[in-house]
């Protein structure tokens, strides 16, 4: 019986495949004219001052719980104000992130129904979608302005670092951000 050589061990490897940045590159909008352009930069900058303020938190909440645990574990030190940083940045990289996610068109989605329409109908979906967001968005200010003023009018006594209100305020900073990105991409989508 005759025996076969055994292949060489890297043959064996499946091929290198692409990354998805090497498949995809940056993305780009050849039909923007000189306006869309100029709104899509804007946007684009507001994103990325979004993204950076989004790290940095996330990073102080991830330094400040893990120092917290490492003290309380190895010296039995109790960093004051623990509760307060870790909520506080919690709560703030869910508005942020939502804004974030606006700006990367991410928040609302409706392929099943979009692929079914023409590129112009499509556009009309996602201008009638934002303006529905935008109108949530116009009732959630509404609310947090309302919290806030309950926060001031019920302060409650008590040692925090960052008061309640402050706390508050993020919601209609985070829900300005999203309308200001529904509205800058309702401005992109008019113009084409």
């Amino acid at each position: 019986q005759e025996q076969r050589p055994e292949p060489p061990k890297e043959d064996l490897a499946p091929p290198a495949r692409p990354s998805s940045m090497e498949l995809h590159g940056p993305q780009t909008y050849p039909n923007d004219g000189p306006f869309s352009t100029s709104v899509r930069k804007l946007d684009n900058f507001i994103g990325k001052g979004e993204q950076i303020v989004l790290v940095f938190i996330l990073t102080m909440i991830v330094l400040f719980g893990a120092s917290h645990a490492l003290l309380d574990k190895i010296a039995h030190i109790h960093v004051p104000y623990k509760d307060d940083v870790i909520k506080t940045g919690t709560f703030a990289i869910a508005m942020l992130g939502g804004a974030f996610a606006s700006h990367q068109m991410k928040h609302l989605s409706m392929d099943l129904l979009s692929r079914r329409f023409s590129p112009r109908n499509r556009l009309f979906l996602r201008i009638t979608l934002s303006l529905f967001v935008i109108f949530v968005l116009v009732l959630l200010i509404k609310s947090g302005l309302a919290n806030i003023e309950n926060e001031k009018q019920f302060n409650q006594a008590g040692d925090f670092l960052i008061s309640r209100v402050k706390v508050a305020w993020l919601i209609p900073i985070g829900a300005s951000l999203m309308i200001f990105h529904a509205v800058l991409h309702i401005i992109i989508d008019v113009d084409y």
